[in-house]
């Protein structure tokens, strides 16, 4: 059984007529944010909810989340229908920038510094935590730099998977 949230409001309940939204479709992709797109109708109880940007969209199988995201564009059709757009979690990397830096150190200490960064810029409903960091530099230490002031989503990809690989797996606990 599926449902979907909007911040707090059940959107979607297979079991419930009026709660449903149309057409959802789920499209997640390793080290990729994701995207979640469904249609809703002005009939429905929580239409109004739905924020660009700001309104966090859950999607449940049975009791485990498998998708968590904003809506990233939400456009009315002919009959005031909303098509909207979520992109995942990993998107919310994209909101903070990493200031000039020079690090010496290894692999889970400059990614817990991005993940610091990023946490001290952004809403608590966007922060992550860092859990296991299982890429390791065959020599256990790195020389990174950066002048640009990119992105954490960025930095991330550019400073560690793209010279290490790896693979950014967000899970969901309870703290």
């Amino acid at each position: 059984m599926y449902k979907v949230y909007c911040d707090k409001w059940l959107l979607h309940n297979s079991s419930m007529d009026e709660l449903k939204i149309i057409a959802p479709k789920l499209d997640l992709e390793v080290n990729k944010t994701g995207s979640f797109t469904f249609t809703i109708y002005p009939s429905h109880p929580y239409y109004g909810m739905l924020k660009k940007l700001k309104s966090i969209i859950t999607v449940y199988q049975n009791d485990e989340i498998i998708f968590r995201g904003r809506i990233l564009n939400d456009e009315k059709g002919f009959k005031n229908e909303k098509q909207v757009t979520c992109e995942g979690e990993l998107a919310f990397l994209l909101d903070s920038t990493q200031r000039p830096y020079d690090f010496q150190g290894d692999i889970p200490e400059l990614f817990q510094k991005f993940i610091d960064n990023h946490n001290a810029q952004v809403e608590e409903e966007k922060r992550f935590k860092v859990g296991q960091v299982t890429v390791k530099d065959p020599n256990g230490y790195i020389n990174r730099s950066d002048t640009q002031y990119l992105s954490t989503y960025d930095s991330i990809f550019k400073k560690l998977i793209d010279t290490h690989d790896g693979y950014l797996n967000v899970r969901h606990e309870a703290d």
